[in-house]
């Protein structure tokens, strides 16, 4: 009789061994599929998907050709690197901004920790497929191109001999690696 509740015993030890084993593995591969499979945060917040984004950004009118600017001017080579917001991937871009009006130039070197701390924010909100396309590219350009110029205030337009409100022409990538 004690042999049998020994047994008996050492049954239900293995058997809660077993459980455990498999509720841990369930758990272990319920996290996995979350993790790697998870869909885009963006419709729970509300925003806009990636490729809507895309399309409107691309159809609306933009900077123009740098090739076609008479005196272009380029701000100096900043080079970024910055993790993406799917966690595997990271971004290596190096860019250039190209202007006529030298004072404008003058007023963006000035504020140079604010426009790297825009396109660091900018940067590391993106994922990998967002930026594999054309599209993607040219968004990202379009939305620098739109941080830039919009540092620029009213004050300066209003005292430039143009009073051009977008003093920033285009944005131009001299690197771009995806990794």
């Amino acid at each position: 009789m004690a042999e049998e509740d020994a047994e008996e015993g050492g049954g239900k030890k293995f058997l809660l061994i077993i459980i455990l084993i498999i509720l841990l593995l369930a758990g272990g591969g319920a996290a996995a599929y979350f993790l790697l499979f998870s869909s885009d945060d963006s419709a729970e917040t509300g925003e806009k998907p990636v490729q809507e984004q895309i399309t409107e950004e691309v159809t609306a009118a933009g900077p123009i050709e740098a090739s076609k600017l008479a005196n272009p001017l380029y701000t100096p080579a900043k080079k970024y690197v910055v993790n993406l917001r799917d966690g595997r991937h990271f971004l290596t871009v190096q860019m250039v901004a190209a202007l006529e009006d030298p004072d404008a130039l003058a007023f963006l070197a000035k504020r140079e920790p604010i426009i790297d701390d825009e396109i660091i924010t900018l940067l590391g909100n993106l994922t990998s497929d967002d930026l594999r396309t054309p599209s993607g590219k040219a968004l990202l350009k379009r939305e620098i191109y739109k941080k830039m110029n919009g540092l620029f205030t009213q004050e300066f337009i209003d005292e430039s001999e143009d009073h051009d409100a977008t003093p920033v022409k285009k944005i131009l990538f001299t690197e771009f690696i995806l990794n």
